[in-house]
């Protein structure tokens, strides 16, 4: 039960409106206006609410690796090192080769990308077994699906499909076997040539691609669609390329990449272009690299995760490790399940706040503007009261 106040003004039922009976008999009604500080704040509490998540709803310090031989994807714990068992794995119905994936935690989903098949097949992200996939994309635009990334604040999945030379983009939703795409990348001027790893830059609204038929690094306009330059190109002989896997870490501005055939990972300035040399390479006999096909950057735990294809084995170091340095960790062995180890995502604790997006820093930005203009109109009521 409340406290009762003393000299409590009486309300109108009605119109809650307050009713001053001020000296020398004089009364006024002072109504609320319908753009009071009331639904000035709440709003903002909702854009707080709705974009809150800030890219980390459901991350759970994770690993997890496509098995192309295997046909399989497996899961381990962040820190796993050595011979260890995975903590779940599956092989969904669909599985042809898995040759990419891409975890949604904000929507609590793996993405892989199947080369035999060119199925793009959503699963929860806690699957395990034999299960049968949430969603599954098919196109006749996906013809030698490779490498895939998730744009969850967009709703959108990005696909390289290295036999037509494009990059699709379909809705994060879109379900069934004759999916046209959003956008496509393709044409003469784009410089794609056997697009195989592709990473979005949700930071700065860019998609990031390795092409393997030409040993380089192309970047678009996340929106781009046609036949479109690139943005920018790391291309020539200097820059030690022989790209198969890539990714972009915008919070050190830099991008990371798989080189298959000469067993190495360069690291770039995000706004690279041309011909020039990489910032790092880990390279030589006591990486433990071979044939390294995916790459992954925890920027939480300053950490590279890459999957090497022909030793069936997880090698992670040091975010600015260079060198011929040896891993920090290795999962490799029977009990792992790795089986043509093609490439990794890793996810990371919830615990540690994630840098927000551009799109998060508008709302977050719009919300405390709210709160501003409801904290002044909150105080100018009470002084003309």
């Amino acid at each position: 039960m409340a406290r009762p106040r003393a000299m409590a003004r009486p309300r109108d039922p009605l119109h809650d409106a307050v009713v001053s009976t001020p000296p020398l008999g004089r009364r006024r009604a002072r109504a609320r206006r319908p753009w009071s500080s009331g639904w000035v704040g709440g709003l903002a509490l909702l854009l707080l609410l709705a974009g809150g998540h800030l890219s980390m709803a459901s991350a759970q310090d994770e690993l997890y690796v496509a098995n192309f031989i295997g046909h399989s994807i497996t899961v381990y714990s962040r820190t796993a090192n050595g011979d260890v068992a995975p903590l779940r794995s599956f092989t969904g119905v669909g599985f042809s080769n898995p040759v990419a994936l891409a975890v949604d935690t904000i929507h609590g989903e793996i993405v892989v990308s199947n080369f035999g098949n060119f199925f793009i097949n959503s699963y929860p992200r806690t699957a395990s077994g034999i299960p049968l996939p949430s969603r599954f994309i098919l196109s006749p635009e996906s013809d030698g699906s490779e490498g895939v990334a998730v744009y969850p604040i967009a709703d959108e999945i990005i696909v390289a499909s290295e036999n037509n030379n494009s990059i699709l983009v379909f809705s994060r939703t879109a379900n069934g076997g004759d999916v046209a795409p959003l956008r496509i990348i393709r044409g003469p001027a784009t410089g794609l040539d056997a697009p195989e790893g592709i990473a979005v830059d949700q930071v700065h609204d860019e998609i990031v691609v390795a092409n393997a038929g030409n040993n380089s690094i192309t970047v678009y306009n996340r929106t781009a669609n046609g036949n479109v330059a690139p943005l920018r190109t790391i291309q020539g002989p200097a820059t030690g390329l022989n790209a198969v896997g890539v990714t972009v870490d915008p919070g050190n501005n830099e991008i990371v990449v798989a080189n298959e055939g000469n067993d190495s990972i360069t690291v770039y300035s995000r706004t690279a272009a041309g011909n020039v040399a990489p910032l790092r390479t880990i390279s030589g006999p006591a990486t433990g690299l071979f044939f390294p096909t995916g790459v992954a950057v925890d920027t939480l735990n300053n950490e590279i995760v890459v999957a090497n294809f022909a030793n069936d084995a997880i090698t992670v170091y040091a975010r600015t490790a260079n060198g011929d340095v040896a891993p920090l960790r290795t999962i490799q062995g029977p009990a792992t399940e790795l089986n043509g180890s093609v490439d990794v995502a890793v996810t990371t604790d919830p615990t540690i706040p994630v840098i927000p997006t551009l799109n998060e820093w508008g709302q977050i930005g719009l919300a405390s503007l709210l709160m501003v203009v409801s904290a002044l109109l909150t105080l100018r009521r009470r002084r003309s009261s």
